[in-house]
């Protein structure tokens, strides 16, 4: 199985969680602070397998400094608002939170990919 494989699973798996998350959260404000928990543990997780065990947490939030901070800021501010909107802006949450994981999973595999072998 290729890097690349490896780390959609990742991918695609804290997509998941990120949308289960999210239909479980029921404090305002706690949605963006564990969705960026996630999103940074996937960034960690992406990394070590394109760079190895010498790969660090600090690395991973380099990482995720450089590919991901601006979508995390503006998810948070769009999914705080939703909050705003009962019933409809709820139903919303899950599939977009969801959609900007795969999309910041998305960014760092494309990123690895494009380092120098």
């Amino acid at each position: 199985m290729s890097n690349e494989d490896k780390a959609r699973k990742y991918v695609n798996g804290y997509m998941g969680a990120g949308t289960a998350l999210v239909v479980a959260a029921v404090l305002p404000g706690m949605t963006s602070a564990a969705l960026g928990t996630i999103e940074l543990t996937m960034c960690y997780h992406i990394g070590r397998i394109y760079c190895g065990d010498t790969y660090s947490w600090n690395d991973g939030k380099v990482a995720f400094g450089v590919i991901g901070l601006a979508g995390l800021a503006a998810k948070a501010v769009a999914l705080e608002a939703l909050n705003a909107i009962p019933g409809p802006g709820w139903l919303i949450k899950a599939p977009l939170a969801g959609a900007v994981i795969k999309a910041l999973g998305e960014a760092t595999i494309h990123y690895y990919e494009s380092l120098p072998a």
